[in-house]
């Protein structure tokens, strides 16, 4: 099979099994039970839909950097909540069924959010650029909604099994996808590299880490809430940025700038997890605990 092909597919694939892993901690009626304490979702579209795109257009703005890599700078900050974000929702103790339905909630606003940004955005700064609704609609149907549901759907009628399978498949996953990671760095590492001049790197940190302020400061006076929005905030979808390069952008370094963001904002909000640890030593800031803690696990204290 080609490498082109092969290596898409492998990363879903991924992906895939990480998300099936979130929908497996959640049963219906936990889920259905979250959806009474919504009050993330609406600073979530504020922080996630809003404010990180325009402080991204603001800042490209501002600074003088190569148009090429401007474009997919927005490109990431216009796509919103990667796949593998939830993980670290449950780090900071926000219960399993909860971080399902603020997810499935905030990622179906993509589906109108992005195409609208982007078709703004294509008449505000040639050269233009397109994505449907129905693109984005597939891409979050296929790569979320399928693999939650059928998590959703053993954890529910199969509690043991899915209890089991959880960990399996997120560590299989995550591994599959770091593994891909590396592969790409090996291949593609001295292009990225040489994208970080310029003032390139300072303009992504700069946005990733207005991303984590927006967040952490609209999340107040919960630091649960404040360390999901800031997380929510900074770490972007590189499937749905991809999604546009591939149909609107031939220059390889779009989709390389878009790779260099995603690496970045992980490095970015592991850091601010450091600090959020040492701020609130009281939040379970480890990995193994979102697959250990209770499922009942109720959210930080507020401040």
């Amino acid at each position: 099979m080609d490498p082109k092909t092969l290596i898409p597919l492998f990363a879903q694939g991924s992906l895939w099994l990480v998300v099936l892993s979130f929908g497996l901690r959640a049963d219906a009626a936990r889920v259905f039970e979250a959806m009474r304490h919504s009050g993330l979702i609406l600073k979530g579209i504020l922080a996630v839909y809003i404010v990180v795109p325009a402080l991204a257009v603001i800042i490209c703005t501002i600074m003088p950097i190569d148009r090429t890599i401007a474009i997919g700078i927005v490109l990431m900050a216009v796509s919103p909540l990667a796949p593998v974000i939830p993980a670290r929702f449950m780090q900071a103790g926000l219960d399993p069924a909860k971080a399902v339905h603020y997810y499935v909630t905030m990622i179906l606003f993509a589906v109108f959010f992005v195409p609208a940004t982007v078709a703004l955005l294509s008449a505000l700064y040639p050269p233009n650029a397109s994505i449907s609704v129905g693109a984005v609609s597939k891409l979050v149907a296929l790569t979320i909604l399928a693999p939650i549901g059928i998590g959703v759907a053993i954890a529910t009628l199969a509690p043991r099994i899915a209890d089991y399978v959880a960990p399996v498949t997120f560590w299989t996953g995550l591994i599959a996808a770091v593994l891909l990671v590396t592969a790409i760095l090996y291949k593609q590492g001295g292009a990225i590299v040489g994208l970080i001049g310029d003032g390139t790197l300072v303009v992504i940190v700069l946005i990733v880490l207005a991303g984590i302020l927006a967040g952490h400061l609209l999340g107040r006076p919960s630091p649960l809430h404040s360390n999901v929005l800031a997380v929510s905030a900074a770490i972007r979808h590189p499937g749905i940025a991809a999604l546009i390069v591939r149909d609107n952008f031939t220059e390889p370094r779009v989709m390389l700038t878009v790779i260099l963001f995603l690496l970045t904002s992980f490095v970015v909000t592991a850091l601010y997890g450091v600090w959020f640890k040492r701020a609130y030593p009281s939040s379970p800031v480890v990995l193994s605990a979102a697959w250990h803690s209770p499922k009942n696990a109720e959210d930080l204290p507020h401040n």
